[in-house]
Formats: C-alpha cells, structure tokens, sequence
C-alpha cells in the first residue's frame, strides 16, 4: 500500500524503499553546485608550466647551423644537398607551442639511413627542439 505523499516527509512506495522529496532535489542539484564552484587558485609553478613552450636544442656542428639558415627556403618533400648532408624537409606546420616547425630527415651518406630531427622557428630563427613523439625518427 502506498502511503499519501506529503511535502518534505518520507514517503514510502508499495516495495517498502524510503525517500524523501528534499533528497531527491538536493541528487538533482548536485551537478550543478559541483560545476558552479570556484575552482582551486593556481600557483605559481602552474603559471610557470603552462607558458613553458619547451627547451630548444643548440646546433653543435657546421653542418647542423647550415641546415637551420636553410630551413626557410628548403622545398618540402624533395631531397636537397646542404652542407655535407642531405636534407628532406617535411612541409612546416604550426605547433601548439606558437612556432612554426619542420620534420627534418637528415642523411649524412649514401649508406646511413636518415636520422629523424624537428626544427622550430620563433619568427626570428630557427633552432632544433626535442622530439617528444619520436615522429620525425619514424620509419616510412
């Protein structure tokens, strides 16, 4: 037998479970107390991370410095002599870090395979940054 529904009172159904109607709205409004609340603060190690944008890796060779004052005009996807090495640029895309970048698969001879490298650019010049994914020293 199901008892009358009163406001703010237990109510109990015909299989004996008990609930209230104050219970009920108080589950229902749970999602949004929870979205609404402030968020903790931020301190200043996370400011610091999030405009971190990543180290930059110093040409260590002739070689390597030649390669960066080329980049800007290297022809995407065709092998190219610069330097002592053979170069093939991969075309240049906009990172998520603000720069402008390129996968590099560099040749130092005719029987070494290429080694895989990623240049980024500022704007001013280019420099290597380290490959986080690997991707640049992927096989094809």
């Amino acid at each position: 037998m199901i008892r009358p529904k009163c406001r703010g009172q237990e109510v109990t159904d015909s299989m004996g479970r008990r609930s209230t109607k104050a219970a009920l709205r108080l589950l229902a409004a749970a999602p949004i107390l929870i979205a609404c609340s402030p968020s903790p603060g931020h301190s200043a190690r996370d400011a610091a991370d999030a405009n971190d944008i990543g180290r930059t890796l110093p040409a260590t060779n002739d070689s390597e410095r030649a390669l960066l004052q080329a980049l800007p005009s290297l022809r995407s996807g065709a092998a190219q002599r610069v330097g002592d090495v053979t170069l093939m640029a991969d075309a240049p895309y906009a990172a998520a870090s603000g720069r402008t970048c390129r996968t590099l698969h560099v040749t130092t001879s005719q029987k070494a395979p290429a080694s895989g490298r990623l240049a980024c650019s500022d704007g001013k010049s280019w420099f290597f940054v380290p490959d986080v994914f690997g991707s640049a020293a992927a096989p094809e």
